[in-house]
Order: C-alpha cells, then structure tokens, then sequence
C-alpha cells in the first residue's frame, strides 16, 4: 500500500551493566547518495532512503524552486553504477488548464478539527511502517483527512520526507489546503519552510519545534501541534483551528 524504506541486518556487540556484553543483530536503515544534475550542472548530493527517488527528486526540484511546475521535467534518468541522477527539462512548454498543479501554498483559514481526533493520530505513523520499530533511523510523515491516510512517505532525512510528500502530492492531484500533516521529526525553521509550501493549514509532530520554527509556522498561519501523542499533544500557533481549545485561545488575545 506504501512505499517503505529496507533495512539491512549487521551484528554488533552490546554490552549491559551488571549483565556484561554479547552479541545482537541490529536492523540498520538503507541509505545511499547520488549526485542530482539538472540539464548537466550538479545541483546537490541528495543523502535518501533508496525507494521512490522519482517522486523524491519531483519533491525536491519543487521545493527549491528549481521548476516551478512538474510539466517541465522532461526526463528523470538514474544510474545505480555512477550513482548519478539527470533531470532533463521540457522547453517551449504550452501549459493547459488541465496541467499539474504548482503547488503554491494555500492556508485555509475556515478548517476546524477537534482536539480528540489531533489525538487519534498519535500512533498512526507507528502503525505504517516498520522501519522505525526496528532500526529506529527513519523520519515519517503522512497527510490525513477525518482519519484517512491521503498520503505517506519516509526516508533517512526528514527534510527528504517533506520532498517526496509534495512530488506525491503535485502527482496525485490532491489538494492540501483542507488536510492534515502528521511528521515524525523535529521542527525548526527549515522543515516549517517545506511544511508551508505543502500547503496544510495544520502540522502535527511527535516531536518539538525551535524557537525560530515557531515564529515562521506563526507568520506562516500553520497551526502547528508538538509532542503528539495518542492521549495528548501541545498546540504552539494558531490553535483557533482546533475545538475544544477556543476558549483558551480568545482569553490569550
């Protein structure tokens, strides 16, 4: 149903107080490098989980504003043995109606949900996949809607999450302005960044925010939600979107 990121088997030797060392098998996360050109200039090394890579590299050239719609990749070619990836682009592009969208970032203002359902979410990502159970070396991250999974990804690199995510998104058609991000990773101001050109009006994360995150999520209108967990979490901005925590919000204004 999703694309998961493999793990490899390697041994170690553990050792515990009072118990002494032994041997164990660890599952450890894939990762590989490979050189992303664009019309044959280097643009980066991207540093990813080894699956996917084309909705990655769509993610990631949008996210950078290399291209600002997916119509102008013409071609995506990878080679496993030079570890090289070459994105050719379509010129003299006639755009239609009916194209790709953009992606350009739209907060809707007028969304609500309750604070119970933020909560339901708590264990969801740990209910997809199994990477993170048994290497620990995996960020995660999924849109949701009244408790649908929309769309979901995982990589080594939490910021390569947010990439494959859009080029999933700008593929599949799906309109973000009305759904909901649950990530695994921490948020400072370079994930917020990504989270706002997702497009969602609100971002739920296992893990906390820095201070400058939360000032871009704040200027953003990104309701931002930290420390989810299945019976609690913490709302940092605009918590107007959620019930059950309007009376709270309008005794702070």
């Amino acid at each position: 149903m999703y694309s998961l990121s493999a793990t490899n088997h390697y041994q170690c030797i553990a050792y515990e107080k009072n118990k002494g060392a032994h041997q164990e098998q660890l599952d450890i996360s894939q990762e590989v490098a490979y050189k992303l050109y664009i019309e044959n200039t280097l643009i980066t090394t991207l540093i990813a989980s080894p699956h996917d890579f084309r909705d990655l590299i769509l993610g990631y050239c949008l996210m950078e504003e290399h291209i600002e719609s997916p119509n102008e990749i013409a071609t995506i070619s990878m080679s496993r043995e030079t570890h090289r990836i070459d994105v050719t682009l379509a010129h003299h592009i006639q755009y239609f109606q009916d194209a790709m969208p953009t992606a350009r970032p739209v907060k809707n203002t007028q969304i609500t949900v309750s604070a119970d359902e933020i909560c339901s979410y708590g264990s969801l990502l740990d209910s997809i996949t199994k990477a993170h159970h048994t290497s620990h070396g995996v960020h995660e991250g999924a849109i949701v809607k009244a408790g649908e999974v929309i769309a979901y990804a995982e990589d080594v690199g939490r910021h390569n999450v947010l990439d494959r995510l859009l080029g999933i998104i700008v593929t599949q058609h799906i309109d973000t302005s009305d759904k909901i991000l649950i990530f695994s990773g921490r948020v400072p101001q370079s994930v917020i960044k990504k989270v706002h050109r997702l497009g969602v009006p609100i971002m739920c994360s296992r893990a906390m925010p820095t201070a400058l995150g939360l000032a871009l999520a704040d200027s953003y209108n990104i309701t931002l939600c930290n420390v989810l967990r299945p019976d609690s979490f913490k709302c940092m901005t605009h918590p107007e979107r959620i019930q059950g925590l309007e009376t709270l919000y309008s005794d702070s204004l």
